[in-house]
């Protein structure tokens, strides 16, 4: 099969939207199917990755308003060397606005997997009456909508997305990679957490937790960089915190599994959470999980089965449970226990799959047979 795969965000800018594309296409060279990836450049970065797939880059477009069909000749010519069989946008907007026409003029099926944040109500693209517009004219036109989640199903819906053509696969995590051994970090316990740092990840949420635990035997460790991330170090010395929080910035890799491996419990406090991929590797990882009871959480995370569920924006809660995990070492092996069991579902080698056997149906032409795409969200 040759795929084409369109994304607003990629490597070397690093989250998990552009390690799911990376994942995606590697897994599918391996399977023997060719694949090319088209991607903005970014700016004052190395733009050269050696991959088993094709990379093409292109010019961000200033405004999502404005200019954003200034890819489509890139993409038409593409098809014009590949003759790709189908065309997989990782964004409903502007990347599937933009392959529409692909589909329309020259009958590319089209495959859509939203991010998220271009769905999601209170966004930036759902803010603007015309991009809303174009969300919603876009959707309806795909061949197939992945969601992430259930979260995710619901909102494509409601924006117009066929149901008989909209579908969950969830993203995958490398168990055996979460499970080797790994190199050794810091000996002290401690709490882990790994976000951007924004105000929607929840950070400031707990750190005033974990400021109201008496004594706690572990440390707390925040991964990640962002805009917020001067203002938390300062609450962090606020809450007198001092050395007991550790802000180890981005970690990637075998260290970034390593901090996993030997955590006492992975935290997300997300405020909005439409689908976290640490929380997949937390799973894998064997960790038990403390997470707001948003979005996608709710889909991998299990009250008082491999975690605990806590309101968003709440502290005394939050608080609660971060002692509820230290105090009770009987309940955190039976969370880490779950979490293993749980993290076998969300494995590359089934999400691809997945993916696989919906670009085959999306191939056939007819509705998506939902039980062969979907083993890993029933599982979950």
């Amino acid at each position: 099969m040759k795929i084409c795969m369109y994304t607003d965000t990629f490597l070397p800018d690093v989250g998990g939207a552009e390690l799911v594309l990376d994942n995606l296409a590697t897994r599918f060279v391996e399977r023997g199917h060719q694949v090319v990836v088209l991607a903005p450049r970014v700016r004052g970065r190395d733009n050269n990755l050696q991959r088993a797939y094709r990379l093409v880059r292109y010019r961000r477009p200033f405004s999502k308003r404005y200019l954003v069909h200034q890819t489509l000749p890139r993409l038409l010519a593409l098809y014009g060397r590949h003759r790709f069989d189908l065309i997989h946008c990782h964004s409903a907007y502007p990347q599937a606005f933009v392959a529409r026409s692909l589909k329309r003029w020259l009958g590319v099926p089209l495959v859509v997997r939203p991010h998220g944040t271009d769905v999601i109500d209170g966004e930036l693209i759902r803010r603007h009456p015309i991009l809303d517009a174009r969300l919603r004219k876009t959707l309806p036109a795909a061949d197939a909508v992945i969601a992430q989640g259930r979260f995710l199903e619901r909102i494509a819906r409601s924006l117009g997305a066929p149901p008989d053509r909209t579908c969950v696969i969830h993203n995958g995590v490398d168990v055996a990679a979460y499970r080797a051994r790994s190199p050794s970090v810091p000996s002290r316990p401690y709490f882990l957490t790994m976000s951007n740092l924004r105000h929607r990840k929840g950070v400031d949420v707990l750190l005033r937790a974990y400021a109201q635990l008496d004594n706690p035997w572990a440390d707390l460790v925040i991964a990640g960089s962002g805009s917020q991330e001067a203002e938390l170090r300062r609450l962090a010395e606020q809450l007198g915190l001092g050395q007991r929080v550790r802000f180890i910035g981005q970690v990637f890799g075998a260290e970034k599994r390593g901090w996993f491996r030997d955590a006492v419990c992975y935290v997300c406090p997300s405020r909005r959470e439409p689908f976290a991929n640490v929380i997949l590797e937390a799973l894998a990882a064997e960790l038990p999980v403390v997470a707001t009871s948003v979005g996608g959480n709710l889909e991998m995370v299990e009250h008082e089965g491999n975690g605990l569920l806590v309101p968003p924006d709440n502290v005394p809660d939050l608080a609660q449970a971060l002692d509820c995990v230290l105090t009770d070492s009987g309940r955190r092996r039976r969370f880490a226990v779950d979490s293993s069991l749980r993290a076998a579902a969300f494995d590359w080698s089934a999400i691809t799959s997945e993916y696989l056997a919906l670009y085959q149906q999306v191939q056939s032409g007819g509705p998506l047979t939902r039980p062969a795409i979907d083993t890993a969200a029933d599982a979950a």
